[in-house]
């Protein structure tokens, strides 16, 4: 084979992997009642076609001279309305499309958002290809995890104002509408205008960033209500909060090696060697966030989480940070459930058995049976789920509640350690609890 043909079966390679991630993700947050492949791959080649219609727009925005030319104003406004107005319309008409051909198969919330991102993904890949064939395959990760998901995220914010009312009963039809197109086109142009600008220099990037990050928390907090809100709701099917996250961690693993190998190809082992320390350090860590974000829910049965202008991650002062910033010792905890808060929830109406983990200093002194009976979200984010004792268990007028341990060890036996709490107050509303406002009894491991 001559070097054109192995180029672009490098490039085809790097677009389908680069798709075929999103889509591998899509397929397993529906937990509930899973698409089928068939329909996901054509709503995946609708979306191919709708850079055609971008394009034409494109075109016609130049013939009547409007396009970047260097000046501030001029240029902001081209990536708001030249770029962000041009792609998000242009994505949303395949989406329409898509949703009009499967309507009969959209039976739950999430299988909206699922059909309209994979066609923003369809966009993405046929971008992505062009992108892959002047600058090379060494750009798969950051073209994966920042421009194909930017493409995901403002296609879904604009369905989700369409949905909104009508699924969750939730503002005014028409205001969701206008706010979410706006904030889509905003953040869209944005997002492409600060990425390339320079006016603040290297700090410019990071104006990207934020409204990047934002868009994730958008996004996350839009298919976590979609999925609470599914008609086909069960505790016992979601399981899936560590199995996503190693899941996305191997595809960025994939494109990672992709980069490396093409840089090895093109240049040396050192060079390569040095563009991937260089990648971890500048996007490493950035893209663990998005990795750790992505695959954390808080999954409660309608329950709707309001959909709020944060990072995807914050400073908690719990003990139960995911990691601490070194130096400074800020412990900083992703937004969701991780896999240890997570694991009860499969307990719910079932019969466990409650140990102490310290029988010589015991609130319970005995192992007890006991009942899950209900999941709570605390005001400051914590996951806690209420408990009920055996009929045999002397205190049975005050309300108990289980709190995962997440750090230091957390099992005995294999089995999760959890901290017991009792509520001062039993006629507050849970949610508008802090943790620090329940009285720790002790630590206890349950078994099943």
């Amino acid at each position: 084979m001559d070097n054109s043909t192995i180029t672009l079966l490098a490039t085809s390679f790097a677009v389908i992997v680069s798709a075929t991630m999103w889509v591998d993700y899509f397929r397993r947050i529906d937990v509930f009642k899973r698409e089928k492949i068939g329909p996901l791959i054509i709503a995946l080649l609708i979306g191919c076609l709708t850079p055609a219609i971008s394009l034409y727009f494109y075109s016609l925005l130049y013939k009547i001279g409007f396009h970047e030319n260097g000046e501030f104003i001029n240029d902001i406004l081209y990536s708001i309305i030249g770029v962000g107005l041009n792609e998000e319309l242009s994505k949303i008409i395949g989406v329409i499309l898509v949703l009009t051909i499967f309507r009969k198969r959209l039976d739950e919330p999430i299988d909206i958002f699922i059909f309209a991102g994979v066609t923003a993904i369809g966009f993405a890949m046929i971008e992505n290809f062009k992108y892959f064939s002047l600058y090379g395959i060494r750009i798969i990760t950051p073209r994966t995890f920042y421009s194909s998901l930017e493409h995901i995220i403002n296609t879904t914010i604009i369905v989700y104002g369409f949905y909104r009312y009508k699924i969750f009963k939730k503002g005014n039809h028409y205001i969701n509408i206008i706010l979410s197109v706006s904030l889509a086109i905003a953040s869209h142009g944005l997002f492409d205008f600060f990425l390339i600008d320079g006016f603040l220099g290297y700090f410019t990037v990071f104006i990207s960033i934020i409204i990047y990050l934002f868009g994730i928390n958008f996004w996350i907090q839009m298919l976590n209500n979609a999925n609470n809100y599914s008609k086909f709701f069960d505790y016992d099917k979601i399981h899936f909060n560590e199995n996503i996250f190693f899941r996305l961690l191997f595809w960025y693993s994939l494109t990672v090696l992709i980069t490396f190998v093409n840089n090895f190809f093109v240049s040396d082992l050192k060079s390569s060697i040095i563009y991937f320390i260089l990648g971890l350090l500048s996007d490493g860590f950035l893209f663990l966030v998005v990795m750790l974000s992505a695959s954390r829910f808080k999954i409660y049965k309608l329950k709707y989480i309001n959909v709020t202008i944060q990072f995807p991650f914050y400073v908690t002062r719990n003990n139960d940070e995911d990691f601490m910033i070194p130096f400074i010792n800020l412990p900083i905890k992703i937004r969701g459930e991780n896999f240890k808060e997570h694991i009860p929830t499969k307990y719910i109406d079932k019969t466990i058995v409650i140990c102490p983990v310290n029988k010589n200093n015991s609130f319970l002194k005995n192992p007890v049976n006991a009942i899950i009976t209900n999941k709570y979200l605390l005001f400051d984010d914590v996951v806690v789920y209420s408990v009920s004792f055996d009929k045999d268990f002397d205190d049975q007028s005050t309300l108990f509640l289980l709190k995962p341990k997440t750090r230091g060890k957390t099992k005995i036996n294999g089995f999760p350690i959890q901290g017991l709490y009792k509520i001062n107050d039993e006629n507050k509303d849970i949610s508008t609890i802090k943790l620090k406002s329940l009285t720790f009894l002790e630590l206890i491991y349950i078994k099943y």
